[in-house]
């Protein structure tokens, strides 16, 4: 199976659901998780590389490989991505902030695209973009599912129910946004803390199910 995490806009904490997400898929749901990082910040590897360099670290769950070559054009052979598509093992892509031709045709093959937002204006205009460039130039068979992240619980966004209803003409909305959590930046590569677990696990989860329920329980997550 192939979930990409991707935006057109960074700073939205894009990384940090997405090493929570393959934390949990692999600790709690003990699943397989293979891990790239395409983002040209390598925000993924680098947290995985320190937390490699802690005194007494734990073992690594899983492998984060980077691609830093930018002619480098990995997961480009069609017949490759079909094979990891069809495995019940989880290939988690981190991509950059930006479109970049190597992974076009991962845009394409992805059984899920998962596209972080704030309700900012910026960041809406942003992930309108992404969301056009990959609707209307990629033949994609990829579902697209929405999350809101570093959500204020105090505070009544204007533009949350219009936004809301846009999202949700291209693909699924998670219903809970993340909400703001000083746990959220202590998050590592190895362990699942039941801080982490409070601040995250119930996005996750209503993550998951929606993909269960896209995929027709094909990868039972």
């Amino acid at each position: 199976m192939i979930i990409t995490f991707g935006t057109q806009k960074g700073g939205v904490g894009k990384t940090t659901i997405a090493v929570a997400l393959a934390n949990y898929l692999t600790l709690h749901k003990e699943r397989k998780v293979f891990v790239y990082d395409f983002d040209y910040q390598k925000s993924f590897h680098k947290l995985w590389e320190i937390d490699n360099g802690k005194e007494n670290s734990i073992p690594p769950i899983y492998d984060v490989q980077v691609i830093n070559n930018e002619d480098e054009l990995p997961f480009s052979n069609m017949e490759e991505l079909k094979a990891i598509k069809d495995s019940q093992d989880i290939y988690l892509f981190d991509l950059g902030g930006t479109l970049d031709a190597r992974y076009n045709l991962l845009l394409v093959y992805s059984d899920i695209i998962v596209i972080p937002f704030e309700y900012s204006n910026v960041s809406i205009e942003s992930t309108l973009v992404f969301i056009n460039v990959i609707t209307k130039h990629f033949e994609t068979e990829a579902s697209l599912l929405f999350i809101s992240n570093r959500s204020d619980a105090g505070y009544n966004y204007p533009n949350k129910e219009y936004t809301d209803g846009v999202l949700e003409q291209y693909g699924e909305l998670v219903p809970t946004p993340i909400y703001k959590r000083n746990a959220l930046q202590k998050i590592n590569t190895r362990e699942f803390k039941k801080e982490i677990r409070n601040a995250i696990k119930p996005n996750l989860d209503e993550l998951l199910y929606i993909i269960n329920n896209l995929t027709e329980n094909k990868y039972n997550l």
